[in-house]
């Protein structure tokens, strides 16, 4: 899996997922849990290094000496894996229909009302027409004014009761939004996941007159070591500090995407060739220019450079090929010593 998304997406090439399979096997023995499809997601997950939150809160048991349940990885499987989709559709789910019942409830009360008042006003007419006594024109007068303050009193009451459904409504359409943007989003990063990126590209590759489109492929220098030097941890947070970057110079008109692990990718819109590697040129500089430290002990992480592989949209381009050629851009910025730009 490349960034948190739901439904969960896997594109690793099959000989990393067969290496991921050859990992997973000594913990599913270690942990005496069974091979089946929630417990294989669960150290799938953890072993392809892509689910910082399940990666966390597995070594925090392992660190522990404690055993990794079928009961555990269930619970990670629907916190991590699913992201408490289930349970947060069923809970909007529920509250959408508790609320149309209360509506419909407050309407059917008010009609009721209204059909009782229109009976006794019709009565009123009735007696009217051969009315020529004024204590009976007093009485009719006042229940009219019965009749007329009932319904004034129900249609406010329901007045009141649609206030408080609307305001239901919107509370319920704000948690759908949230369920809607946890699923387009990596949570470490807050950058769109993978899946949402592969849609992106989808659309871009179906539209005939792109040319003005550039794919930045990211990939930060010797994260690996940073890693092991400072743990995690410090990791997470220069991943944040990158990814917000990219943030701040995506914009409202680009897009900024967590591709796997330490590598991201930009969608330009709208650019030449040279707007494309100056974008790329400022976002490379202003990291390696930054002095990187841990808050809260002062310490100094050091110089983070970023390695950058930039393709332009061609016609007849699918997404694979327009990713290949900016992740070829990649790997010689890589080979020709990092902390460079290499266009394709």
């Amino acid at each position: 899996m490349t960034g948190k998304s739901f439904p969960p997406t896997y594109s690793e090439p099959a000989q990393q997922a067969s290496e991921n399979l050859r990992q997973i096997i000594p913990l599913v023995n270690r942990h005496k849990t069974p091979v089946n499809p929630v417990n294989y997601a669960v150290w799938y997950e953890y072993v392809s290094g892509t689910n910082d939150q399940l990666r966390h809160e597995i070594d925090q048991h392992l660190n522990s000496n404690k055993p990794i349940t079928a009961e555990i990885t269930q619970t990670l499987y629907e916190k991590y894996v699913l992201l408490d989709m289930p349970d947060r559709l069923e809970h909007a789910n529920a509250g959408m229909k508790l609320v149309v019942d209360n509506t419909l409830s407050n309407i059917n009360k008010v009609e009721s009302a209204a059909s009782t008042c229109v009976a006794d006003l019709t009565d009123s007419q009735t007696v009217l027409d051969d009315c020529s006594d004024v204590d009976t024109l007093k009485t009719i007068v006042g229940s009219i004014l019965t009749n007329t303050q009932t319904l004034t009193e129900t249609s406010q009451e329901l007045k009141v009761e649609l206030e408080k459904s609307s305001s239901e409504i919107e509370k319920l359409r704000s948690e759908l939004e949230a369920v809607k943007e946890v699923s387009r989003t990596d949570a470490l990063t807050g950058l769109i996941n993978r899946g949402t990126l592969d849609k992106e590209l989808e659309k871009v590759c179906s539209q005939t007159k792109n040319t003005g489109t550039a794919l930045l492929l990211f990939d930060l220098d010797h994260f690996k070591s940073l890693n092991d030097r400072l743990g995690h941890l410090i990791g997470d947070k220069v991943l944040q500090y990158f990814s917000s970057l990219l943030i701040n110079h995506a914009g409202d008109n680009h897009l900024a995407a967590r591709f796997g692990g330490e590598e991201m990718v930009m969608i330009l819109h709208d650019v030449s060739h040279q707007q494309a590697v100056e974008i790329a040129d400022k976002i490379r500089t202003e990291l390696a220019d930054s002095e990187l430290k841990h808050k809260k002990d002062d310490q100094r992480i050091g110089r983070v450079t970023v390695s950058i592989g930039v393709s332009f949209f061609m016609a007849g381009d699918t997404p694979s090929s327009f990713l290949d050629r900016a992740d070829r851009a990649l790997y010689t910025a890589k080979d020709n010593g990092r902390n460079q730009i290499q266009t394709n």
